[in-house]
């Protein structure tokens, strides 16, 4: 029982070293492979609409909350994860597609804001940030603008207290957001090796022919009594002169067809 399990251990680093030594062989295609792929990652992520955000930050206490006690503190922090979620309420949602409509023209729908919009909360503080993201600047910032008039006038009304502060007010963004193009080329280079070495893998795998005097003793378990060495310069003449007489052959039986 033992001497099998040392067996299947041994056969399973042979399998593995020949494996990497396969792999190794390879090393052309798959440095091929990695270009192309991360080549083609650069090429999609520099043909990606530009888009741009604009973010406005609300401190969720209000202005006549005390902040002496702890408790005023936990208070903070809870109210935080509500007023995230009265921040993307149909209401406030509502309200700031009419604002758009009515001041600026601009139609939106419903759909189309919950898409571009989005509420984070800065870890371990009670500041709410609300972020527009579009391939429009300057509607990133109006859209962000009315979201965040809305949300404030909701969230007072909702909790009969007074407005929370604007630490920060939306602003019209000058660059677009970064495309993370290392990022993208990175993944398209990893998936590319990943895809490239395992079908390699696969066809290591399913490739049961004995092609080694290793592979003879390892599975055959018999010794190998002789190998006959190949002359690849012999071959290759072989071959040469196998192609020539086909030449000749054809040469001949062309002339003979004349």
């Amino acid at each position: 029982m033992n001497n099998k399990m040392v067996k299947e251990e041994k056969e399973m680093e042979i399998d593995l070293l020949s494996l990497f030594f396969f792999l190794l062989d390879k090393w052309k295609i798959l440095l091929l492979g990695a270009v192309i792929g991360a080549v083609a990652a650069a090429g999609i992520t520099f043909l990606q609409t530009p888009m741009y955000q604009s973010t406005s930050t609300l401190y969720v206490l209000s202005k006549t909350t005390s902040i002496t006690s702890v408790a005023d503190l936990q208070l903070g922090s809870e109210l935080t994860s509500d007023f995230a979620e009265i921040a993307t309420s149909k209401p406030v949602i509502d309200t700031a597609i009419e604002t758009l409509k009515d001041d600026e023209n601009i139609e939106l729908t419903r759909k189309q804001v919950q898409d571009m919009m989005s509420v984070s909360n800065k870890t371990d503080t009670r500041m709410l940030m609300i972020t527009v993201t579009s391939d429009d600047a300057k509607l990133s910032y109006l859209l962000g603008k009315a979201l965040t008039s809305a949300a404030v006038d909701q969230m007072a009304a909702i909790t009969q207290t007074d407005k929370p502060t604007i630490v920060e007010h939306p602003e019209i963004a000058k660059e677009p957001v970064s495309n993370n193009l290392t990022k993208h080329v990175a993944m398209g280079l990893l998936i590319a090796l990943v895809l490239i070495g395992g079908i390699y893998t696969v066809m290591f795998i399913t490739n049961d022919r004995i092609q080694s005097e290793e592979d003879v003793e390892t599975y055959l378990e018999t010794s190998v009594l002789g190998v006959v060495p190949i002359d690849k310069e012999l071959e290759e003449a072989s071959r040469s002169e196998e192609k020539d007489e086909k030449n000749r052959k054809k040469r001949n039986k062309h002339k003979s067809g004349r």
